[in-house]
């Protein structure tokens, strides 16, 4: 728990017992002097969570934008140095055995990253993993005439459902991992004179407890692709970004609950969520358009035009072969015209049974939309390279990656519906 959390967790019972005792009609001396201590301590949380508040603010200035999210938060002097600095310059220093100099230390003063990560590896920024302009093309001349190389193509991963299904990403400081969201609490009623206000009810917390897990992996390349390939730096940051995304967007749909075998695991919506079916028998148009307001209750969302959807690929080529008869509406037009949002994803399990699931999310207005924290994700802010030059120096180069981050799924449970779709006869 972080200092303003435990101030405001402090305030928060000495303002009830404040409203016990002011509640009370004939005060002893007892009483009086615990008032007036309360009030007193009122006062000081007030000046010590106005300075917790302002480090805190602090910590996340140092920690915003390490994970690129396409918003620019960086200051002048930091954009100039991400245009002056290139993973070469962290990835020669690492073949080194070295550390970081010049800009990319510079760099990684300003971004309030460590020069080294915890296993003596070069610590690289998030920002530098943002994807770079693709260049047109490079031109090489050999013996036997010019020879153009094209771009490089890269790899095409899903498109990111996070977004769609609520789950807030933060990047997080060293040591701050706990989300407290209030389950319970007051119920006013009407009082007349001059009864006292009902008893005090305590305020009741859950609390989304996220740890660093790591999620690593391997690139190899040979030293002749190192000296033919140009550009192979600017394409593996490029692929290395897109390919952690992919695998984080994975694990929130799909991952498994963790175990004492496997305690890294992050337990995705399809294991967390309970479904039930959309119809007793194959998916009509009908049934289509009535899916979004499934998830419809009146608090996390108030109309269909307020609910999101992740489907399956299959769930949406069936959509669009049904239709309303005498409209000529397919169910995959209804899909998108009475929804907040309808997008299909491969990250969706293939059909089972005949069926396919769906994931609704209530995303209306009430509390603040994506900020609300339906699901939350964190990530410590910087992703370590270690680069071996020795175990196969032989054929070329391993590049070992370490990326640190925790999430946990339907943190509001009520704002998440499973839906089961039978999509085959």
């Amino acid at each position: 728990m972080t200092p303003k959390q435990r101030l405001q967790l402090e305030q928060s019972e000495k303002r009830q017992r404040l409203n016990e005792l002011l509640a009370t009609n004939n005060l002893d001396d007892e009483q009086r002097s615990e008032l007036e201590g309360l009030t007193k301590r009122m006062q000081q949380i007030e000046v010590e969570l106005r300075a917790a508040i302002l480090s805190e603010a602090h910590e996340e200035r140092a920690a915003v934008g390490m994970f690129p999210d396409g918003d620019d938060q960086d200051g002048a002097e930091v954009r100039q140095l991400l245009d002056r600095v290139t993973l070469a310059d962290y990835l020669g220093p690492a073949a080194a055995g070295a550390g970081i100099r010049g800009a990319a230390a510079e760099l990684n003063a300003a971004l309030d990253v460590p020069e080294a990560g915890k296993s003596g590896g070069v610590a690289v920024p998030w920002r530098m993993l943002a994807p770079v302009e693709q260049r047109a093309f490079t031109t090489t001349s050999q013996n036997d005439g010019p020879e153009t190389q094209r771009p490089i193509l890269q790899r095409l991963f899903g498109p990111g459902i996070m977004n769609t299904l609520g789950v807030r990403l933060d990047s997080v400081p060293v040591g701050r991992a706990e989300w407290p969201l209030i389950t319970s609490g007051v119920s006013p009623a009407q009082a007349k004179e001059p009864d006292a206000a009902a008893a005090a009810v305590t305020a009741g917390f859950a609390y989304a407890n996220l740890k660093p897990k790591r999620l690593t992996g391997v690139y190899e390349y040979t030293h002749e692709m190192a000296a033919s390939v140009p550009d192979l730096e600017q394409a593996l940051r490029r692929d290395l970004a897109d390919a952690v995304k992919a695998n984080m967007e994975q694990q929130i749909v799909n991952g498994t609950a963790p175990d004492d075998n496997n305690p890294q695991r992050i337990e995705g919506f399809i294991a967390k969520l309970s479904g039930m079916d959309l119809a007793t028998g194959q998916a009509t148009a009908a049934d289509y358009g009535k899916l979004h307001a499934l998830a419809v209750d009146g608090i996390h969302a108030s109309t269909e035009g307020e609910v999101m959807s992740v489907i399956g690929d299959e769930t949406y080529k069936h959509a669009a072969g049904v239709y309303i008869t005498g409209s000529g509406e397919s169910g995959s037009e209804l899909l998108k015209r009475r929804s907040g949002g309808c997008m299909a994803s491969t990250y969706i399990p293939a059909i089972s049974s005949k069926k396919q699931s769906a994931i609704l999310h209530a995303a209306g207005s009430n509390g603040g939309g994506i900020m609300r924290g339906d699901s939350v994700a964190a990530v410590w802010p910087t992703l370590e390279v270690i680069r071996d030059i020795y175990s196969k120096a032989s054929q070329g180069v391993v590049l070992t990656w370490v990326t640190l981050w925790d999430a946990v799924v339907a943190f509001r449970s009520a704002a998440y519906r499973q839906i089961d779709i039978q999509v085959q006869a």
